[in-house]
């Protein structure tokens, strides 16, 4: 389905020192001419709210590129993935944010992108969600299977992976039939069901029971074994089951909050969110924006402390169900970051689209 923007601008003026970035939301515009140097005159980054945390780090990256590279960067206010690919395709946007989810079924054809033939590409990755279901500790659940019977939130109609994630964990562990769900609970709404005993247990991305543990430090997250995790996995290619790494900024030796932190190793069930360019992105923009990225990472850092997350050596993986961007491939390769692993990767997805068109 395509999705027309309507032919007006709201400019939003962010000033950060000197430097002014504009959000012109929703905007129609046409392809900006090439510098003498290769690079666009503009640069349009997809959003879905121009407020929060991946906003501020959305203009702080913005506002790098403007300085280093004179590009004019914009943020357009986009509704959802299946209205932004549509402009990713045809020029007028250049980058947007979503979970992997949404760019591997616009990539396969599935029903919502049926109208278009996608060719989706990592630009960077930009986090990893863990998945697993939280309980109290007075809640006498020990195990997943202690889940029958109990009230539990775990449906969304805005957050599909979790609704994916949780009804392929209940079927693995055999009680997808024997609990009662409370579906589409905000975060705060779910939050309070969970800490005032109105559910049993809430599926959480697992950074989220930072905010959980303020009420409630004895949260926690029951274990998944690895053939549960591989079992979503194997009906949904964009989680894979995964133990987060000894950093992890919510394992006890690292956590800095109001709660216990989680004991390590955490294996849940993980899927990622990245930044998405089209195939047709120019190659050299591509490597342009990451190495100056990286050229000013420290005062991204400064900026915000999550910037940590797309620390170099993590924003490239060899779980993606995506196929990276070409520009990508070759600043990881540059870097000493391209793994074996991740070319094998990246071929088998290059060669499953490939045998879809």
């Amino acid at each position: 389905m395509r999705v027309r923007p309507p032919a007006r601008r709201h400019p939003l003026v962010f000033l950060m020192g000197a430097v002014a970035i504009f959000a012109a939301v929703g905007c129609e515009r046409a392809a900006p001419e090439p510098r003498p140097d290769g690079l666009p005159e503009s640069l349009f980054w997809g959003v879905r709210a121009t407020q929060g945390t991946t906003y501020v780090m959305d203009l702080a990256l913005l506002r790098t590129w403007e300085e280093e590279l004179g590009i004019k960067c914009f943020t357009t206010q986009v509704a959802s993935s299946v209205a932004a690919f549509p402009h990713l395709q045809s020029g007028r946007l250049h980058v947007w944010q979503s979970g992997i989810r949404d760019a591997y079924l616009a990539n396969h054809g599935s029903a919502e992108y049926e109208d278009a033939d996608f060719d989706i590409r990592i630009f960077f990755k930009t986090a990893d969600v863990h998945l697993a279901f939280v309980v109290l500790p007075d809640s006498g659940i020990e195990r997943m299977e202690d889940l029958a019977g109990r009230t539990i939130t775990y449906t969304s109609k805005r957050a599909v992976t979790m609704t994916e994630a949780g009804t392929a964990l209940l079927d693995f562990y055999g009680i997808g039939d024997q609990v009662r769900d409370i579906p589409n609970l905000s975060m705060r709404e779910k939050h309070a069901a969970l800490i005032e005993g109105r559910v049993d247990a809430s599926l959480e991305g697992l950074p989220n029971v930072d905010v959980i543990w303020r009420d409630e430090p004895g949260a926690r997250p029951l274990d998944l074994s690895n053939e549960a995790t591989a079992y979503v996995q194997q009906r949904y290619p964009w989680f894979w089951g995964e133990t987060a790494s000894p950093d992890w900024r919510m394992y006890k030796e690292n956590y800095r909050g109001v709660g216990p932190g989680f004991d390590y190793p955490r294996h849940a069930a993980t899927t990622q969110v990245a930044t998405f360019v089209d195939v047709s992105a120019d190659e050299k923009l591509v490597y342009t924006l990451l190495e100056t990225m990286y050229a000013r990472f420290d005062s991204l850092l400064e900026i915000h402390p999550y910037f940590r997350d797309y620390a170099v050596d993590r924003i490239a993986s060899e779980t993606v169900s995506v196929p990276y961007h070409a520009g990508t491939v070759r600043y990881l390769k540059d870097v000493g970051v391209w793994t074996d692993a991740m070319e094998v990767n990246q071929q088998r997805l290059l060669g499953e689209l490939g045998a879809t068109r």
